[in-house]
């Protein structure tokens, strides 16, 4: 799994829609770069939720539309439920006295290293923080 998977975060997906996020060419690259190597991409219902509302807000409906459509097209794309014993694991890393810590960025982290991940499409310092490769 370790190599094969790659972990996609709110951060990733808010850049990859939005054309005037700072990180957007950055997102489209890593994207092509990763269905070309035919990478399964995975990520959660928490990600999709925040991410969801996200793009909502700083976007418009529209987007969410859009980033919606986009998702159904990706190849190889699987979203894992978190589960109880996920946001209770989730609790050990929300502790961490790191700014801006979300409690979904502590159940991405829980869910990834149950799944054994250490690969993270992100633009998100915290997940390097926490031990993963950060996609480039």
């Amino acid at each position: 799994m370790i190599n094969e998977f790659v972990f996609l975060d709110t951060s990733f997906f808010k850049a990859f829609v939005d054309a005037e996020d700072d990180f957007h060419s950055d997102a489209v690259r890593i994207l092509q770069n990763l269905e070309q190597t035919e990478t399964t991409l995975i990520t959660t219902n928490y990600i999709l939720d925040e991410t969801v509302t996200l793009i909502r807000a700083k976007c418009g409906l529209p987007r969410v539309k859009n980033f919606r459509e986009a998702l159904v097209k990706l190849s190889h794309f699987k979203i894992y439920r978190v589960f109880a014993t996920d946001e209770e694991k989730a609790w050990d890393w929300f502790w961490n006295d790191w700014s801006k810590l979300s409690f979904t960025d502590c159940t991405s982290f829980a869910v990834m290293k149950r799944l054994g991940l250490i690969r993270v499409a992100t633009f998100d310092s915290h997940f390097s923080s926490a031990g993963f490769k950060i996609e480039k």
